[in-house]
């Protein structure tokens, strides 16, 4: 992908934001695009590390204090954006759009398949595809993701997602 002429130097994403883009596919695009994301949001080790992988320059915590929290956001700003790491993870790398069909396939809404085509506007054949390229991946890893709740599973251990009682305890719903 080409970096937009559009697209801000520096920006600054909710951990935790409940949307149907998981935070690392954000993170992910921001970077491709040239911007350096700073997410904010109390620490899930999993998510951090897989931001972090995806290419997150910084996380703040709401316990940082003002003056903390613009200094480190002057360092991202007044520094170079760290390249990426190198990913050693054992999870699969799923494209964009894998990404975002399965986790808004297992997330707490829980929508069919022909309802979440439905609402990215796609066909339910390729929702489907996905679906099976994205299962096919972990399988291939030796992950069980033969239900829908052992797919939820993986990409939460993988820091793809928030487990839903992460999510009630930060009273996100």
């Amino acid at each position: 992908m080409s970096k937009w002429d559009f697209s801000a130097a520096v920006v600054v994403v909710d951990a935790y934001l409940d949307d149907h883009v998981p935070l690392s596919l954000k993170v992910r695009a921001l970077y491709d695009v040239g911007s350096s994301a700073i997410v904010v949001g109390e620490v899930d080790e999993r998510l951090r590390r897989r931001a972090e992988l995806e290419g997150c320059q910084l996380w703040l915590t709401p316990d940082a204090d003002a003056a903390e929290i613009t200094e480190r956001i002057c360092a991202v700003v007044d520094n170079a954006r760290t390249p990426r790491p190198e990913i050693d993870s054992p999870a699969p790398r799923f494209t964009d759009r894998e990404l975002q069909i399965m986790a808004a396939y297992t997330s707490r809404r829980a929508p069919t398949a022909k309802a979440l085509a439905r609402s990215l506007g796609i066909s339910i054949d390729t929702t489907r595809s996905h679906l099976r390229a994205g299962r096919r991946k972990y399988e291939n890893a030796g992950v069980d993701v033969g239900s829908r709740q052992r797919l939820q599973q993986a990409l939460i251990d993988d820091g793809y997602m928030v487990d839903v009682d992460r999510w009630s305890a930060l009273a996100r719903w």
